[in-house]
């Protein structure tokens, strides 16, 4: 029964961990990203890792669930109580399961991209609620098993069964599809019927704190906390012996898992990741001073990709161990750059820009990493420019010459101004030229060692690339200038001469040459492609079989041959390698070299190939091994996703984000009422998108395209976010998806959405303005209706105008025939007053010579002298005389005058007299006379007074007229 139940156990612990399809390379350390805790923003503790079916990366974060979708990390939930997360499942329909401290339950994504943590607590009873972390989460079927040391938890059909340790669970396995749980004190149990059974002899794996469990050929592997590893076979438990036994033991060890190809990954507490094969060999040990992070391993996880996630108490790492690249030099943290490497007499040997280094290949290569360190060949400290084997000698081109190296040691053969490159001379083994930065050098062997024999003669061009062909001419490239032909004398200690090719002779550019030797054939790289010289016209023209593979577009920067006839290249940006077919033809292949983009010191583009398959590329990030025997699929499907949509005016605001609280809703049933339709207030959108492909992320291009907006996709490129403004109402779906370093496309992600018009221009501001606009025909018909009766209306009116009109006309005729009357009335008033006043203006005259006459009389008659004319009647000249004086005062005339002037002058004396009563009769005509514009001489004998007493009477007029000084008298009376 025992046995029976032992192979029971065997048969179903072989799928207690996956074996996942993925590899580890042996030679060399895989490609390390780490993510540390500054990178993602969270606690430094990790436990756990998944995968959805997306390819979305979940991580069991202390801050809770830590999603990384290869651009961005976020904590997307939280368990109730806020604790750490410690374990995580996750069904067919990406169900989340999880398991907290002293809390469980599910998560869910909402249509908004939230995610909602659900607490199963509640359905437990009161008694059993006080448990702490719980540290693995198991989907079996349709129930699901939440472990911790406490109590197992066992959740189907919404109820929990609980089942209680008496004292402490120590851990547990699944084990196809069945449950088997260690117990420190009663060992190994079964979960059946919802309780733990003890199988017999259970007790023998009590204490053994068990951490994982494999199924190999020679029985059951144990991996133990603190004794290494256990097989069990035939029920009987034995020490499985590995290379790294003292690692394993002293170092604790705390996860486990199965990879392909015999090999285990195995987690440890102090000393990182351990890697061995079915046989306890060491493959890899992986620890801080290799690139790993942190030596405390809590969690393994294999992705779709074949990349092996590392979670660590302080922070994630990201191994690619599917890779065939892996670093031999890691010189990420230093300022090591590789120009060249060589493996001689089983030891590989570096040149660096801090001089020569070496290790023993042969016990790295069989991983025994601990005996193989780079330790530095002492006599050279400076750049050194390349190192090759010629003859049975190491040879080193250094800053200050040529060393011979031999072991650790270098012997300095030359001092020049310093040495780029060694050639052997066709057909004379014994001779080296080295290419210098002025010029070329000759050695001699002699006695089985090179000997410096001179600087040769009539060349003083740097000469760092050297090539010879056939004919034993030598090639040097200079890269600012041309290819130069190089001819010597037979001695060699001389150049005889030389020929110069550049633009000029067929070459795209002057610049950048490089010259290669291929199948005995002098090829040259350009930026344009690679180039031979016709053998007719001697022009440099396109090579045909390159211009095929390689193209004419790109910068040849490199070809090597191998010696199982591929060739290896660098153009532009990429790194390939050409297998020649049996037809001739090639195949090339890029893909597994993508990595090396941007990462070899620029013209010192180095490819070193062994024999054994070994490919070395010197780069400014160490020396990086190839392994032409290791496959990695580069064309698996991966998704592109995207992260977060969020409107930006009037204010940023969330649609689409897992961010965990950011979005306000967090229930299932408001996120339903989400729509994706927009005001157009909301019409400026910002999105965010990333792939879920996790091998080299940083270099994975996106291109995107809305339709609706844009006609067409976008160019690629690494940018991770878009934003739209002014967006006019539109239905619109934007499109992403990504391209990565290997050119496979991703699924492309979607994200519909409508942006409504604003709200002039909506259907309920169209009815407004129908019913505005019927409104204003209405206004319009009504207002032409009021016209038509205002015109008929006017119409009256005008017709009441003209017989008005009429009627006006004839009283206008006859107030013109009147008017023609008074005027001919006015006329003959006119005359009749002209007449008068020609009357009163004659009669004036008349008056005044009448009286100068009598003037004269009197002036006479008192010039008589009494005395002396006796004879002279003078009683009656007295007579005379004073009949004289009454004549010029009588008023006969002046009343006369009076009248006739006040018809005339519009009553003038009544008014003057009403104005100014002060004034005497003299006063009131000697103003009549100044109306009629007299001057003082006429006036004078019409008053009968002297010149003098007119001005003197004048002079009383304009005061009692009170005029100022400098007014005119003659002025006031015309105008009044």
């Amino acid at each position: 029964m025992t046995r029976c139940i032992i192979r029971i156990l065997v048969l179903s612990i072989a799928l207690i961990s996956p074996i996942v399809k993925a590899q580890i390379k042996k030679i060399g350390v895989p490609f390390i990203t780490n993510y540390n805790p500054k990178t993602y923003k969270a606690a430094s503790e990790n436990w756990d890792v998944l995968q959805d079916s997306k390819g979305m990366m979940f991580f069991a974060n202390h801050f809770g669930i830590m999603q990384f979708d290869g651009v961005r990390w976020s904590i997307v939930t939280q368990p109730e109580n806020k604790s750490m997360v410690r374990s995580l499942a996750i069904d067919k329909n990406d169900k989340m399961y999880v398991g907290a401290q002293g809390d469980f339950g599910y998560v869910i994504q909402l249509p908004n991209g939230q995610y909602q943590y659900t607490s199963l607590v509640k359905l437990l009873p009161e008694s059993a609620r006080n448990f702490g972390d719980v540290v693995h989460t198991v989907i079996r079927n349709n129930e699901v098993i939440f472990f911790s040391y406490e109590e197992v938890f066992i959740y189907k059909n919404n109820k929990i069964k609980v089942l209680k340790a008496k004292v402490k669970f120590d851990d547990f396995f699944e084990v196809n599809r069945e449950i088997y749980v260690l117990d420190n004190a009663k060992g190994l149990l079964q979960l059946k019927n919802n309780t733990l059974a003890t199988i017999k002899d259970s007790d023998k794996f009590a204490g053994m704190k068990i951490r994982k469990i494999f199924q190999t050929k020679n029985g059951l592997l144990l991996l133990t906390q603190k004794n290494g590893l256990l097989t069990f076979n035939e029920n009987q438990l034995k020490p499985f012996v590995t290379e790294a036994d003292d690692v394993l033991k002293q170092n604790q060890i705390s996860t486990g898992i199965q990879l392909s190809d015999g090999y285990f990954g195995i987690g440890t507490r102090q000393s990182g990741l351990i890697v061995i094969d079915g046989s306890g060999r060491l493959i890899q040990h992986i620890n801080k001073q290799m690139g790993l992070q942190n030596d405390y391993v809590t969690n393994l996880k294999v992705d779709k990709e074949g990349n092996l996630w590392v979670t660590l108490k302080e922070g994630i790492s990201l191994i690619q161990i599917s890779s065939p690249l892996s670093r031999v030099l890691d010189t990420s943290n230093s300022e090591t750059k590789i120009y060249c490497s060589q493996i001689y007499q089983d030891k590989l040997y570096i040149a660096t820009d801090n001089g020569l280094f070496w290790m023993d290949w042969l016990s790295y290569k069989n991983g025994k990493h601990e005996n193989a360190n780079f330790q530095h060949v002492s006599g050279m400290s400076e750049n050194v420019w390349n190192i090759g084997v010629f003859g049975s000698s190491l040879l080193a081109f250094e800053k200050n010459g040529i060393f011979e190296v031999s072991g650790n040691s270098a012997k300095l053969l030359a001092k020049t101004d310093g040495a780029w490159k060694g050639i052997l001379v066709p057909n004379h083994p014994d001779l080296l030229i080295v290419g210098g930065y002025n010029g070329m050098y000759l050695l001699k062997k002699i006695n089985n060692s090179w000997v410096y024999q001179n600087k040769i003669k009539g060349f003083e061009e740097s000469s760092r690339v050297i090539e010879t062909d056939k004919n034993g001419d030598f090639w040097i490239a200079h890269g600012y200038k041309g290819i130069f032909k190089i001819q010597f004398n037979k001695t060699f200690d001389a150049v005889s001469k030389v020929e110069f090719y550049n633009q000029k002779n067929g070459f795209p550019s002057s610049l950048f040459l490089n010259t290669f030797k291929i199948d005995n054939q002098i090829l040259f790289g350009t930026t344009k492609g690679v180039y031979k010289q016709d053998s007719n016209s001697k022009k440099m023209i396109l090579e045909p079989v390159f211009k095929k593979y390689l193209g004419m577009e790109n910068h040849i920067r490199l070809l090597k041959s191998d010696n199982q006839n591929n060739i290896w290249y660098v153009s532009g940006e990429n790194t390939g390698k050409m297998t020649k077919k049996t037809n001739g033809s090639f195949d090339v292949e890029e893909l597994p070299f993508r990595k090396l983009r941007y990462l070899y010191v620029p013209g010192f583009e180095n490819i070193q190939t062994t024999a054994s398959g070994d490919v070395f590329f010197g780069t400014q990030d160490g020396l990086i091994h190839y392994n032409t025997i290791k496959n990695k699929q580069y064309q698996t499907k991966y998704k592109a996703v995207i992260s977060e949509v969020k409107c930006i005016f009037p204010k940023d605001s969330l649609l689409f984000s897992s961010r965990f609280d950011v979005l306000p809703n967090k229930t299932k049933e408001a996120c339903e009422e989400i729509s994706n339709v927009l005001s157009h207030s909301h019409n400026a959108l910002h999105f965010s998108f990333s792939s879920l492909f996790y091998d080299e992320a940083d270099a994975t291009k996106y291109e995107y395209w809305l339709e609706g907006f844009e006609p067409k996709w976008s160019e690629y490129s690494l940018q991770t976010e878009k934003e739209y403004t002014n967006l006019p109402e539109n239905e619109y779906v934007f499109h992403v998806r990504a391209k990565n370093i290997y050119d496979v496309v991703s699924e492309e992600a979607v994200f519909r959405f409508e942006v409504l018009p604003p709200w002039y221009r909506t259907i309920w501001a169209y009815i407004l303005y129908l019913i505005l606009y019927s409104v204003v025909i209405y206004l319009i018909i009504r207002y032409q209706k009021s016209l038509a009766e205002r015109d008929r209306q006017q119409l009256i009116l005008n017709q009441e105008k003209e017989l008005l009109r009429s009627r006006a006309e004839l009283n206008e005729q006859k107030l013109t025939l009147e008017q023609e009357n008074m005027n001919i009335i006015r006329e003959n008033l006119e005359t009749t007053i002209n007449l008068k006043n020609a009357k009163v203006a004659s009669n004036t005259v008349n008056l005044i010579h009448l009286n100068e006459i009598l003037l004269s009389i009197k002036e006479l008659i008192g010039q008589m002298d009494k005395k002396n004319d006796v004879n002279v009647n003078f009683s009656l000249l007295t007579k005379i005389n004073k009949l004289i004086d009454h004549e010029l005062q009588g008023d006969k005339h002046w009343n006369e005058f009076e009248e006739i002037f006040n018809q005339l002058h519009d009553n003038f004396m009544q008014r003057m007299k009403t104005t100014y009563p002060e004034l005497t009769p003299r006063d009131m005509r000697l103003c009549a006379y100044l109306r009629m514009n007299f001057n003082t001489k006429e006036i004078a004998p019409l008053l009968g007074i002297s010149v003098r007493g007119v001005e003197d009477t004048r002079y009383r007029i304009r005061k009692k007229l009170q005029l100022p000084s400098d007014a005119n008298i003659t002025e006031f009376i015309l105008n009044f």
